[in-house]
């Protein structure tokens, strides 16, 4: 036998070993429970794809794409064409119009992606507070379905992910490990061409440097001052990280606009769903009580120490939770680790030693199949976007036009602006109109006002595609001067006779090119 074939056998073992103890490395009982989380993730991402808010950031995304770009006037909209519109969340935008190139499939498979992302970092944000991957996973899973409506194809799940992440490089730099800030200056830069979310990142960040200020110890509240070389580190990097703020198409006016809208959002939050208050959805709040109530009663047999920022932070959360359901996913980020660390001292930590990698990974393989045979078809995403969304009017649109302003349902506006673009009056930018004085007249019209039929002459409004069983479609319904000419399960066509001495009161109007009414 050669000196090389010696060699070679030698080695075999060596290879084989180095194989094996990799995918005992990889393939662990934490990584299991990591795929767990990511399946059902990915499952509760499948309900919420067609989201209202989708489609405008698929339609900006793609104007960006189209003309290489950055929109500063308004091109989509017919009441406010041409007034100073900046594109707050471009880049996430672009990334949703880069997904939808390649139709419905590739907006799940964006969505899915995400979702997995957002999870499994929160997963070792938890895991990372309280040291026990089992603890941490139960924290994650059972918080879950206050996330679960948040997981939608929007630019704030980008923000989310940007938050989750901010705080991982927060808590290890609290654990002495300083170079971990340094991901913050890259992050805070596609963060704010992102999501106005940013804010809150920078908040965390301020939150943690005041945590530090001095040492404190009472009632169970901490907190460990910063040394004067991590205070002048962490102070360091805040500073750059605010100054990265203006590294975006429009300057620092993004970071302005975007805290315009928050300042200035009262109609919008006054009457956007997801703004009302927690007590407004009772399933949520449900479970919200559900996990908050038995984790403030233990407290009763554990006395755990918490430091000033996590309590801070805790009752921070739950507050803007209770005003605004939106804020319910900071609360979840916010409460898995705590909800973790207190179930940690009841639950045994991993062994390694009597883990098995092979029953991982069948395990992990079933999960997967079980959620490939729950996902949705491409027929069934199909068939889940006409249940919501005037598929059917518009094509009708496309082949018969209708000149002259068009009113529409709010959460129909994105859509319009893909479908019929120029003839939206309003959209999901609730700000845009609101400045412009029309988002008010619009939930005047659609709230049936006294003045409803003067707003739409107003607006020299010709034609309204709205629900076919909203109260507005009911009132226009019962005017001479308007006539249907189209209708289907979802919505309905209505379009304004033409009003001439010559003409008969039901007339069919000239912009109107069918002969009679279609029923989709």
């Amino acid at each position: 036998m050669s000196t090389s074939q010696v060699s070679a056998e030698l080695a075999a073992p060596s290879s084989v070993l180095s194989i094996s103890t990799i995918a005992r490395k990889i393939f662990t009982f934490p990584f299991l429970l990591g795929v767990v989380l990511a399946v059902c993730a990915i499952f509760v991402a499948s309900v919420n794809l067609p989201d209202p808010d989708m489609w405008s950031h698929v339609a900006i995304g793609k104007q960006i794409l189209d003309t290489y770009s950055w929109p500063v006037a308004e091109a989509h909209s017919a009441t406010v064409r041409g007034s100073e519109s900046l594109a707050l969340e471009w880049l996430g935008g672009v990334a949703i119009a880069l997904a939808a190139r390649t139709g419905i499939v590739g907006l799940m498979t964006l969505l899915g992606a995400l979702s997995v992302i957002l999870i499994l970092l929160l997963y070792y944000f938890a895991y990372q507070r309280c040291g026990n991957s089992k603890a941490a996973f139960l924290g994650c899973f059972l918080t879950l379905p206050l996330a679960s409506a948040f997981f939608t194809l929007r630019p704030q799940l980008f923000g989310y992910i940007f938050l989750i992440a901010t705080m991982i490089c927060l808590e290890a730099f609290r654990k002495r490990q300083l170079t971990s800030l340094w991901i913050l200056l890259p992050l805070f830069v596609i963060w704010v061409n992102t999501h106005g979310s940013f804010i809150l990142g920078l908040m965390v960040v301020a939150l943690y440097w005041v945590s530090g200020v001095a040492n404190f110890d009472l009632g169970g509240i901490r907190a460990v001052a910063w040394s004067k070389a991590e205070r002048v580190h962490l102070e360091t990097i805040s500073a750059v990280s605010l100054l990265a703020l203006a590294a975006t198409p429009y300057g620092s006016r993004l970071a302005g606009s975007t805290l315009h809208v928050i300042v200035n959002a009262r109609l919008g939050m006054a009457n956007i769903t997801e703004y009302q208050p927690l007590g407004s959805s009772g399933q949520l709040l449900q479970i919200t009580l559900a996990l908050v109530i038995p984790f403030l009663l233990l407290h009763f047999v554990v006395r755990p120490s918490y430091r000033v920022e996590e309590v801070a932070l805790l009752l921070a959360a739950f507050y803007g939770a209770c005003m605004h359901s939106r804020l319910l996913f900071l609360f979840a980020i916010v409460f898995a680790p705590l909800l973790a660390s207190m179930l940690s001292r009841w639950i045994e930590p991993y062994q390694a030693r009597t883990d098995r990698p092979v029953l991982n990974v069948a395990m992990a393989l079933l999960f997967v199949t079980i959620l490939c045979r729950l996902l949705p078809s491409r027929n069934d995403l199909g068939t889940a976007i006409e249940a919501k969304f005037p598929i059917r009017a518009l094509a009708y649109l496309q082949a018969h036009p209708v000149s002259g302003t068009m009113f529409n349902d709010y959460g129909w506006g994105g859509y319009m602006m893909l479908g019929a673009p120029g003839k939206v009056f309003i959209d999901g930018r609730s700000q845009l109109y609101e400045d412009a004085g029309i988002y008010s007249d619009y939930l005047r019209i659609m709230s049936l006002d006294r003045a409803t039929l003067e707003l739409l002459r107003k607006y020299d409004v010709r034609a309204c595609l709205i629900r076919r069983d909203s109260p507005l479609a009911t009132l226009l319904a019962t005017q001479r001067e308007w006539m249907t000419i189209y209708t289907d399960r979802l919505s309905v066509i209505i379009t304004r006779r033409r009003q001439s001495p010559s003409a008969k009161d039901d007339s069919l109007p000239a912009f109107v090119q069918p002969a009679k009414v279609f029923s989709g």
